[in-house]
């Protein structure tokens, strides 16, 4: 069986050649031969350097076509910005060969992974060769669905001391830790998944890597406590010593630089359309009520840090002192405050809340980067200081105009639903999901359900 290594020089080399005929198929006439060869050698040196810091052909080939693919076109955008950008600034090339050689590029190199996750290469490489150190409730589910055995040829597993072979009845038993080594080179193993149960011994996890290390194999390790849905772990280091970073944090792609243009675009042109709302509400503002048209205030961001917000002012001046005076008569439980028919409100406030057009100006809070379109709403510092430890998730991302709340919760829901409903945009978040709330709040601010 082809092991990682080599596949993945075999693909690196397919995707050399389809660099190359990219180049080929995109070049002009009259340009120099000199420009071609270094451009050339230009972009296969990036993409070899690129692939590898960014991990391309690490992705396995029994992982879903999607994932695969999507490492290519990451790796290969990058690679063409770095290259286009020396491209247009000394050789002086046309934009209009660029962007050919962009997508040629995309094309060819979807095409190539396509077409080799269905090759024998990919086909053998895709089924190692896989030993299961370990026995309980999450070895078991490792491997006891259909995916895992098409993609994984499990040739048994050795329990841990303590642990029970009961707990895997779906695999062969093929003897005692203290024997590993011997079963390791017996069945031909390729790949160890370690699997641990809470009452492993450390010692012993560490000699299985010892083991592994020492016989060559590759050793993969699925410790206990990552069995947490929608934990998301990095390597980390700190002085050189490596260790595994967990954050409840959408996987960092394509897709959030994705999310910030959609913000930066859809803010831009949300200024310019409505730039006669802001200027009637401004004078609303102004005309109806002492103070000034803008209210700034301190909210919480991404991470806890703290930012000013901007809103058009809909209470009158010093309305702030007297919230915990009124706290009684909020209809929202919890550390958020809501009040029907609210005395500080000024003539036009209640209009400006029940159409969300106070909350306008933070349009300029989604350009400077402290807020995006879609996330969950910024809270004030106080209400944070009042979470149980599973709502400050609310604030592991970046907070915005609009979420699930906003379009289906609304002030119907108690804060714990609504913390609910922020956890579930965290955990599910896409830019699909994003555009659909986009669309669905413009429907909840006509209906007027503001507050």
């Amino acid at each position: 069986m082809p092991s990682r290594r080599s596949t993945g020089t075999a693909t690196l080399l397919l995707d050399l050649g389809c660099i190359a005929v990219a180049l080929i198929a995109a070049r002009q006439s009259g340009t120099g031969a000199y420009a071609d060869s270094a451009r050339l050698v230009l972009y296969l040196a990036t993409w070899t350097v690129m692939a590898e810091r960014l991990g391309a052909y690490l992705v396995p080939f029994h992982r879903s076509p999607f994932a695969v693919v999507r490492a290519a076109l990451e790796t290969w955008g990058i690679t063409a910005a770095i290259v286009g950008l020396v491209d247009l600034s000394v050789f002086e090339t046309p934009s209009a060969f660029e962007w050919r050689v962009v997508l040629l590029g995309a094309l060819l190199l979807t095409i190539q992974r396509l077409l080799l996750l269905r090759s024998p290469l990919a086909v053998a490489a895709a089924r190692p060769r896989v030993l299961l150190v370990g026995a309980c409730d999450s070895a078991a589910a490792l491997t006891g669905d259909k995916g895992s055995r098409r993609s994984l040829d499990v040739r048994g597993f050795v329990p841990f001391p303590g642990e029970q072979p009961s707990m895997l009845p779906h695999l062969q038993p093929l003897g005692e830790l203290k024997a590993i080594e011997d079963v390791l080179v017996d069945h031909r193993i390729d790949l160890a998944l370690v699997c641990p149960s809470d009452h492993a011994v450390l010692g012993d996890v560490h000699k299985v890597f010892q083991i592994c290390d020492r016989t060559g194999l590759s050793a993969q390790f699925f410790p206990p406590f990552l069995g947490l849905e929608n934990l998301h772990a990095s390597l980390t280091w700190i002085d050189g010593r490596l260790g595994l970073s967990l954050q409840s944090l959408p996987n960092r792609s394509l897709s959030l630089l994705g999310k910030r243009a959609m913000d930066l675009g859809g803010a831009a042109l949300g200024l310019l359309l409505l730039l006669p709302a802001f200027v009637a509400c401004a004078l609303a503002v102004k005309l109806t009520s002492r103070g000034p048209v803008f209210f700034p205030q301190d909210r919480v961001g991404r991470n806890g840090e703290v930012f000013r917000c901007f809103k058009f002012r809909t209470m009158k001046v010093g309305a702030q002192q007297q919230q915990e005076h009124l706290r009684p008569s909020s209809i929202q439980d919890g550390p958020a405050f809501k009040m029907k028919n609210d005395p500080r409100l000024t003539r036009v406030g209640g209009f400006l809340r029940r159409y969300s057009l106070d909350e306008l100006p933070q349009l300029l809070n989604v350009l400077l980067g402290d807020m995006s379109l879609v996330g969950p709403r910024p809270p004030i510092p106080s209400e944070v200081e009042r979470y149980t430890w599973w709502q400050r998730r609310r604030t592991s991302v970046k907070p915005g105009l609009t979420c699930v709340w906003q379009v289906w919760g609304r002030n119907r829901v108690s804060f714990k639903r609504w913390v609910e409903m922020d956890l579930y945009y965290i955990d599910n978040w896409s830019l699909w999901l994003d555009l659909k709330l986009i669309a669905h709040t413009v429907r909840a601010v006509i209906r007027g359900t503001g507050m």
